[in-house]
């Protein structure tokens, strides 16, 4: 599958938001094509653990293309955000640095 040429919206703003936050695991509720995810992982090299999480399979599929360079640190998830609490503890996950749903 090629990957999507998407450019995220308001993509600054939402790096702005996390400029002064270490994050060492971060949610994406709705990671689509992972244009954010991506330019949420290079500005933080020090993200262990980016749970990508979206309903839609062909999204998650589009994600996984470009966010092969960080495959060591995403965890993609087939599900819809509001079951977040369940994502987590499937996960083991008891704390998250920061999270991101639009």
């Amino acid at each position: 599958m090629k990957a999507v040429q998407h450019k995220p919206v308001m993509l600054d703003e939402v790096l702005s938001a996390f400029s002064d936050v270490e994050l060492k695991v971060f949610f994406d509720g709705t990671v689509g094509a992972g244009g954010h995810a991506k330019a949420i992982l290079e500005a933080h090299p020090e993200i262990e653990l980016y749970i990508a999480c979206d309903k839609d399979p062909a999204a998650l599929a589009i994600a996984s293309e470009t966010l092969e360079p960080f495959k060591k640190k995403v965890k993609f998830v087939h599900s819809d955000h509001v079951n977040v609490q369940e994502v987590l503890r499937d996960l083991s996950v008891n704390e998250v640095d920061g999270f991101f749903l639009i």
